[in-house]
């Protein structure tokens, strides 16, 4: 008796994580359902990250073969808790970032074969380069905090079923933050 309410709450866990996944589901006018997938969510967990002066040069970081096993590993938000955005708070920065730095993240993302419209979106104060399997995807001047400035969508020739997302967030002083998701499209025959 006494477990009940635990196993309650692990299945309301469960379901509540079922449905945070699936951002959104519609129609195809082919008659099939689509659906938003969440491959890695906001604040995900096991980053690799490492901060270096704003001219360090680590040109292969981006690199699949990149052994980063020395860096720490760390959670999104990545940032200070004292800025004028306002995800610089205890609450949204789980790792902190220093100013006047720069951040090298680096995430394995698994995405299934069949998955369409791969999308990549996030904040960061100041500046990104966004990068997948060493592919540079976007470079983002956002300057301070601006929300959704990462957004790409990924070429379908860079996609494999295990990638890497690396990013290098820069710092011009005052605060910094980062947090990024990447999602996709699933379709499967209408039900």
């Amino acid at each position: 008796m006494r477990f009940l309410p635990v196993g309650l709450a692990a299945g309301s866990l469960l379901a509540a994580m079922a449905l945070a996944t699936t951002a959104s589901a519609s129609a195809s006018p082919a008659g099939k359902r689509q659906t938003v997938v969440t491959a890695l969510g906001y604040n995900s967990t096991d980053w690799r990250y490492l901060q270096v002066p704003p001219a360090a040069d680590e040109p292969l970081f981006a690199d699949r073969s990149f052994d980063d096993s020395g860096w720490p590993a760390g959670q999104e938000g990545f940032g200070t808790v004292n800025g004028t955005c306002r995800w610089n708070n205890p609450v949204s920065v789980k790792t902190r970032w220093a100013v006047n730095t720069d951040l090298l993240v680096r995430h394995w993302v698994h995405i299934p074969r069949d998955a369409q419209q791969v999308r990549i979106q996030g904040t960061v104060d100041n500046d990104a380069s966004v990068y997948l399997n060493g592919h540079l995807l976007q470079t983002v001047k956002s300057g301070n905090c601006k929300a959704g400035a990462i957004d790409v969508v990924v070429p379908s020739k860079y996609l494999d079923c295990c990638n890497l997302l690396a990013i290098r967030g820069h710092d011009y002083g005052l605060a910094t933050y980062l947090n990024v998701a990447v999602t996709y499209v699933k379709t499967a025959p209408a039900a």
